[in-house]
């Protein structure tokens, strides 16, 4: 003969929702999935990599930036709309920086795995000269 458990009552909604209507705070993970979404969000991750990484809806993504955004959060602000902006402002830095160090053109492509002429292209901008 086997035993059977005995039938639970199912849970209320509340405890599914991810805002524990009676006791008025989220539950712990839905926190914990936001701050790291919020994180990856502000180094610049897009959101289908946020979603893909944390197992949730790239809409989900959108809607926690959304509401962090609308209460001020700072991880929620980016200085550029895109990743290849920053990207190229970084590399910018960098090749005045390896300049200022006394490295040449050449050396500071193959440094950077970029074209010789684009961190001439780049020094000439920046007024440094574009030393071969």
């Amino acid at each position: 003969m086997e035993h059977r458990k005995p039938h639970r009552a199912p849970l209320p909604f509340y405890a599914y929702s991810s805002f524990n209507k009676r006791g008025g705070k989220v539950v712990d993970i839905v926190t914990r999935r936001r701050n790291k979404a919020l994180d990856m969000y502000q180094e610049m991750s897009t959101y289908e990599t946020i979603a893909e990484c944390l197992d949730i809806s790239p809409t989900t993504v959108v809607q926690y930036v959304k509401r962090a955004r609308d209460k001020g959060d700072v991880r929620a602000k980016r200085p550029f709309k895109h990743r290849g902006r920053l990207l190229a402002l970084q590399r910018r830095k960098a090749i005045n920086d390896m300049k200022a160090l006394g490295m040449s053109a050449r050396q500071i492509s193959k440094q950077l795995g970029i074209n010789v002429r684009l961190v001439q292209i780049r020094l000439k901008e920046s007024g440094n000269g574009a030393a071969k």
